[in-house]
């Protein structure tokens, strides 16, 4: 019988060889967007010198799916039909557009395949986000204008002298919003102080806007390989609610040089989250598809 448990911060570095790959752009590639989101998702994992999966409930909370196998594509079915079997459930699977999928397509027809477009990753050109040029990204350059004759703003980097301070603005943008009723901002919120106060490197990248001295915005992230970086954080006070643009702009501007793409994750069906993610004109929306079990 394979053994799952929920992720740690210490499984960090074991995660690296399977998930810091090249070949895939999409943060179910990245250690702490898995983390984030175990409590909703209850991830839990099983893992071995071959590969790695994941076991997740589904949406509604009623069902069981697992990630599609990281490392040795074959070894890692075979286990979770395996375990399917004797469980007496379907070995039905979760992923994204990418080389493990094309492996996929190639040796396994029992599935069907349902796009998830609320799960869809937007993915942009690091230079666009950071040069905001041209026509389509006007009004982006206005919001960030206007915000400049109004305040006397600075940027800063998130270091381990400032974390308190980022995590003090992070608890009252919480709270304001309710968090103890909503459970996805719960998570977040405590993941969040879990990963900026571990001793753990986790590769964390971070920035903040001040006005006048007070944090206004900040956000953070951490990378997928070594030209994808992810953002899991981003957050402002509702007060100086066009900080958003700036601190997206500063942000890559000034910690993301080294990168080419930068994944801003989904929009969860969202429809404000949506068009303000699409306003930014992604270069690629990475399709993630649900793969229900049909039979041999």
């Amino acid at each position: 019988m394979l053994e799952f448990r929920s992720p740690a911060l210490s499984d960090y570095s074991s995660f690296a060889p399977f998930f810091y790959d090249e070949g895939e752009l999409s943060c179910e590639m990245n250690f702490i967007s898995i983390y984030i989101w175990q409590k909703i998702y209850e991830n839990k994992f099983y893992m071995d010198e071959k590969t790695l999966f994941f076991k997740s409930v589904t949406d509604d909370g009623e069902g069981v799916v697992f990630s599609l196998p990281y490392g040795d594509l074959d070894y890692g079915m075979g286990l979770i039909f395996d375990y399917c079997k004797e469980k007496g459930i379907k070995p039905n699977l979760w992923t994204s557009k990418g080389k493990r999928f094309d492996e996929f397509l190639e040796r396994y027809t029992c599935y069907q395949i349902n796009e998830e477009r609320d799960n869809f990753d937007y993915i942009y050109n690091r230079s666009d986000l950071a040069e905001l040029s041209g026509k389509k990204y006007h009004s982006k350059r206005n919001h960030i204008s206007a915000f400049s004759k109004k305040y006397n703003w600075s940027y800063h980097t998130i270091s381990k002298e400032n974390t308190d301070e980022v995590l003090r603005f992070a608890d009252k943008w919480y709270s304001d919003r309710g968090e103890d009723s909503d459970a996805g901002l719960l998570a977040e919120h405590e993941a969040l102080k879990e990963i900026m106060k571990t001793d753990i490197d986790l590769k964390l990248r971070g920035g903040f806007i001040r006005v006048d001295g007070k944090i206004v915005a900040f956000t953070l992230g951490s990378p997928i390989n070594s030209y994808t970086f992810d953002v899991h954080y981003e957050k402002a006070d509702a007060e100086y609610s066009t900080a958003y643009a700036l601190i997206n702009r500063e942000f890559v501007l000034n910690e993301l040089g080294d990168f080419k793409y930068i994944n801003r994750e989904d929009d969860l069906g969202i429809e404000g989250l949506r068009k303000a993610k699409l306003s930014y004109k992604p270069e690629i929306l990475l399709e993630k598809y649900s793969l229900i079990y049909v039979g041999d």
